[in-house]
C-alpha cells in the first residue's frame, strides 16, 4: 500500500510539471506571436541565447529567475 501510494504521488507530481512546461511552452509560443519572445518580462532586457537554447520558454534573465536582481 505504502509503495504504491508514493508511487501514485510521485506519477501526480510529474505529471503536474509537465503540464506546467506544456503550459510555459504554449506562453512562449504567444510571445513569439506578439513579437516579445526573447525579452525578459521584469527588466526589459533581452534574455541571453545561450539561456534560450537551453530554455526556450524562459520569460526571464538567469538574474530575475534567481531573484538576485528584484
Amino acid at each position: 500500500g505504502d509503495t504504491l501510494a508514493v508511487e501514485r504521488d510521485f506519477d501526480l507530481a510529474r505529471a503536474a510539471a509537465a503540464l506546467q512546461t506544456i503550459e510555459e511552452i504554449d506562453a512562449a509560443l504567444e510571445r513569439i506571436t506578439k513579437g516579445t519572445y526573447g525579452i525578459c518580462e521584469y527588466s526589459g532586457q533581452p534574455i541571453p541565447k545561450e539561456r534560450l537554447r537551453a530554455i526556450p520558454y524562459a520569460r526571464e534573465r538567469v538574474e530575475f529567475k534567481t531573484r538576485s536582481f528584484r
